[in-house]
């Protein structure tokens, strides 16, 4: 999807940190990723079990997660954001959410399962955007920041 790589520069460009990137579909496919020498790295068995972390978000913390071969410890997730760390560097990744998750938030589960059956179109799409930084603790702020103004985007124009 080349029209993605001009998010990844904007992502890149939005932290001197941040030196991997990817914009992932939520059945792990890669829409789009830095490349060159700062090759996002993960493979696509690797990023569907990533992806799939969304699912279970509060159990994340305590198994950690896989990454572009290397296992990072997850001191904290919040609603569609995960925040992973291995000595100087970690990692911050965030899901957007479709027009029609939003609205069956807070809805029982058979709307939310009703929405599933919706045609994809109008389901919207939603991605998962991941940001791979190497630097000390104060970059991570800086890191957060790119990848959640960038989803927030991604959000308003429906994914």
């Amino acid at each position: 999807m080349a029209g993605w790589d001009a998010y990844i520069n904007s992502l890149t460009g939005g932290s001197q940190a941040i030196k991997r990137a990817a914009i992932v579909g939520l059945d792990g496919s890669i829409w789009a990723r830095t490349e060159g020498g700062s090759m996002f790295k993960a493979t696509d068995s690797e990023l569907k079990t990533f992806v799939s972390l969304f699912n279970n978000i509060d159990s994340v913390p305590s198994t950690g997660a896989d990454l572009e071969g290397i296992h990072y410890i997850v001191p904290r997730t919040e609603p569609n954001l995960i925040f992973g760390k291995k000595d100087k560097s970690g990692f911050f990744a965030a899901k957007s959410k479709s027009e029609l998750s939003k609205f069956s938030e807070g809805h029982n589960h058979d709307i939310s399962t009703r929405l599933e059956t919706f045609p994809a179109q109008l389901r919207r799409s939603c991605a998962v955007l991941i940001a791979v930084y190497e630097g000390e603790n104060q970059v991570s702020a800086d890191v957060r920041n790119a990848v959640e103004k960038l989803t927030t985007y991604l959000e308003s124009i429906g994914y």
